[in-house]
């Protein structure tokens, strides 16, 4: 079964991972002689009110969606800056691939490298040009694309690109804002204007999940269980270096957060006009960190604390990418890497029924997984379903990597591009699987624990793949059988 051989990748550690994309960014490098030049002569280009997006390889329709996730942006920082009725001298160029390949040419010929892996960037020109770039990520293939718009993890992409560009505009003095304020102000409006891209209100957009931004927070809790949480004041003064990179981001990502809530909100908005009026200079970053310090006061490193303590996350992504969509989830893997992600509030009872529905989406890799039963040793179980066949239910061991088959499923109506049906049940050691109306016994080689961790996977795509699973779950819920 190779189509299953990476799902024990997120076992097995970040540094494989890495490996892995580093060597396919590598490999994908060899290609790109004179794609710079010929996306270049293909870009489509639409223009907004504030911004301008050059589509290169796409279409209309994905220009018109980028345009659409990127133009409001101006507004949401220009209101964060004090100035909601500044407009910019003239369109911020945002750039998207339709590619990955045409991103890693743009990007070698920009940037020599630094920003490969990142698929995404705002670059700054020594000409005092700017300009941003983005990958459509994960890759998908076009009629996955007509049938979900563009991928969540694009939009939340484009979005936070675009509001690095917003910001400079906006607030002057780009050279040395503070990191607090360029990562936090980022993850903050790219997030909260995704959410409602996908269609919740103003009301509903911090009450969806989103399954990045609780990664973030699952990271920083973390840190806070480890008594390695960062003071506020730490990171108010760009002191978090002892950080890992990606926990670095999601501790100014939780940091700017808590200051956007009904605590915080009047004196952040004091502390940025400060940060744009002070004009630059010499002694510049300390006085913003001054006119900071002063005015958030000595308690901002106990509300952060208890900020922290108080979230709850719904899901923490050990690979991306699981978006909301429309009522449900989309979720899609890169090409060489599965999507996993983990739920955060476990089914409690030693059983659990997941229900709901899934479709898979056109493809390299046809394959979603339902998974369950991981225990601390990162040992699970996995009803994989694969489009034009059936499923097959597996438990994973992690000493070892070791896979085990415990039985499989003939499905004719778990088709490509056709909505099924599903039921996962679990109690102790047996377990039933029924998909559209038909259903399945299988024995489970150990019984569940008491607190039962599930989560959601799509599997990467076969060897040379160009993209991986892509596939939508609805109205998917865990509870406890009756």
């Amino acid at each position: 079964m190779s189509g299953l051989r990476d799902l024990a990748q997120p076992i097995e550690g970040i540094a494989m991972k890495m490996t892995k994309l580093l060597r396919w960014l590598v490999t994908s490098l060899v290609l790109l002689l004179g794609v710079a030049r010929a996306q270049d002569a293909a870009a489509i280009v639409q223009q907004g009110e504030f911004f301008e997006v050059h589509c290169h390889d796409g279409d209309d329709g994905i220009a018109a969606r980028a345009l659409a996730a990127v133009d409001p942006v101006w507004s949401i920082v220009a209101k964060a800056a004090g100035k909601p009725d500044a407009r910019p001298k003239q369109r911020l160029q945002v750039h998207l691939y339709r590619t990955i390949a045409g991103y890693l040419a743009a990007e070698q010929r920009l940037t020599k490298g630094k920003f490969a892996r990142n698929l995404a960037m705002a670059y700054y020109g020594s000409d005092g040009s700017e300009s941003a770039h983005v990958a459509l990520q994960p890759p998908c293939s076009d009629e996955t694309l007509r049938a979900i718009g563009l991928p969540g993890l694009t939009l939340e992409m484009l979005a936070w690109e675009a509001t690095h560009l917003a910001r400079r505009s906006l607030f002057g003095t780009h050279g040395t804002h503070p990191m607090w304020f360029i990562d936090g102000l980022a993850s903050y409006v790219a997030r909260s204007h995704a959410r409602r891209l996908v269609g919740a209100s103003d009301e509903q957009a911090h009450a969806v999940a989103w399954p990045t931004r609780d990664s973030d927070l699952v990271d920083v809790q973390q840190l806070a269980q480890n008594r390695k949480l960062p003071p506020a004041s730490a990171i108010l003064a760009d002191r978090i270096d002892e950080l890992d990179l990606n926990v670095r981001y999601a501790a100014r990502a939780v940091f700017y957060e808590m200051l956007c809530g009904p605590r915080h909100d009047k004196v952040l908005a004091e502390v940025l006009a400060a940060l744009r009026s002070f004009g630059g200079g010499k002694g510049y970053e300390e006085r913003v960190l001054a006119r900071a310090r002063a005015a958030f006061g000595k308690g901002l490193d106990a509300d952060f604390r208890t900020y922290v303590s108080s979230c709850r996350a719904q899901w923490s992504e050990t690979l991306r990418s699981l978006m909301p969509y429309d009522g449900g989830f989309q979720q899609i893997a890169f090409p060489d890497t599965n999507a996993v992600a983990w739920h955060q509030q476990p089914v409690a009872g030693g059983a659990l029924r997941i229900a709901g529905k899934l479709r898979i989406l056109p493809g390299d890799g046809k394959q979603m997984n339902v998974l369950f039963g991981r225990t601390d040793a990162s040992d699970f179980y996995s009803v994989a379903f694969v489009a034009d066949h059936g499923f097959t239910v597996f438990a994973y061991r992690s000493k070892g990597s070791e896979w085990q088959s415990l039985g499989a499923g003939n499905a004719p109506s778990l088709r490509l591009g056709v909505t099924s049906e599903f039921t996962v049940t679990a109690r102790g050691d047996a377990l039933l699987v029924e998909l559209d109306g038909l259903h399945w016994d299988f024995v489970l080689p150990a019984k569940l624990p008491d607190k039962v961790i599930w989560g959601l996977g799509a599997q990467a795509g076969p060897a040379g793949a160009q993209t991986g699973t892509a596939g939508l779950w609805i109205a998917v819920a865990a509870t406890a059988p009756r």
